[in-house]
């Protein structure tokens, strides 16, 4: 037996009632949602550019009147000048300001040296300072070799100092003044000393009147001798010709004249100690002014190389 579905023509009215019976109200959430949606849409959708627009078009048109103004007076430098005040003044209406200054490698270099050669203040227009001034103003401090300065809108300063190392201390007129490897004088030994810097009691001495101008060529022979560099407690250039060195356990070491002829003797002083520890024996001096030759001074005790080995025999043939 076969049954047909009837369609109840009142069966659709019915179910829609209910659905929109059933219909869950709306969660505070999605209304809220909604009416903020509404209230969003009261601006029209061109107000954020306009927005941009104006703030673009504020220094334009500063420069603008300014530029106007002093045409007026028919002058092209002023009407340069009185644009960019115009400008500068406008970029700090709108927050472009100094407010903080960042300095980065600044080891013996003074704050207060850094704020006086900068020459600026806390507020004024960060686009007002000139940079390149700035930098050589900087790079005049004693210590500083290099610097580089940078804006980082909307106020900080960023700078990067690279300070020279000091090498030596300059005795001369009974004053000790800090060099660095090309001898420039950096700063007045007692008065970092005073200061509490540590630093400079590793430094060695170094006596006479041009020894500054021939530093250099001393450290660079010394690089070539690892083992004789440490030892160093002060050189005098002597005769304006050469340097005698004064190491750390009193020895007298006397070097050649010529820079060629000096890292050569140190070579050779060097190749001594290592074989057989010469610089630790009681010795007064060392003359390494002639070609592969060394003259040793002794005390009245000197013990010189293979002194030890000679007693030994000796000894042993009584015996």
């Amino acid at each position: 037996m076969s049954a047909r579905l009837m369609a109840n023509p009142d069966f659709r009215a019915a179910a829609g009632a209910r659905a929109r019976d059933e219909m869950p109200t709306p969660p505070r959430a999605m209304a809220a949602s909604a009416e903020k949606g509404k209230r969003r849409r009261a601006w029209p959708r061109w107000t954020r550019s306009a927005v941009k627009a104006a703030l673009l078009l504020v220094p334009v048109l500063g420069l603008t009147a300014a530029a106007g103004s002093a045409w007026k007076r028919g002058n092209l430098a002023d009407t340069l000048e009185a644009a960019r005040d115009s400008v500068i003044r406008t970029t700090g209406d709108l927050g472009f300001r100094l407010s903080e200054i960042l300095v980065v490698g600044r080891s013996e270099t003074e704050r207060d040296a850094v704020l006086d050669a900068l020459g600026v203040r806390r507020g004024e227009p960060i686009l007002s300072i000139d940079l390149a001034d700035a930098k050589q103003r900087l790079e005049e401090l004693p210590w500083v070799s290099s610097a580089s300065i940078e804006r980082r809108l909307p106020g900080f300063l960023y700078i990067r100092l690279s300070e020279r190392q000091p090498m030596a201390i300059w005795q001369h007129d009974r004053q000790f003044t800090v060099i660095d490897r090309a001898g420039r004088p950096l700063a007045d030994a007692a008065e970092l000393a005073r200061r509490g810097n540590q630093r400079i009691d590793t430094l060695p001495q170094v006596i006479g009147a041009n020894a500054p101008q021939q530093v250099h060529t001393l450290l660079s022979a010394l690089d070539g001798a690892p083992t004789i560099a440490p030892m160093l407690s002060s050189a005098s250039w002597i005769s304006d010709r050469r340097w005698n060195l004064q190491l750390g356990n009193g020895v007298t070491v006397k070097l050649p004249e010529g820079a060629a002829e000096m890292r050569r003797a140190l070579r050779q002083l060097e190749q001594m100690h290592t074989a057989s520890h010469v610089l630790d024996r009681d010795i007064v001096a060392i003359d390494l002014r002639l070609p592969d030759k060394a003259a040793i001074q002794t005390s009245a005790t000197a013990q010189l190389p293979g002194w030890d080995d000679d007693t030994k025999k000796k000894n042993g043939k009584k015996s």
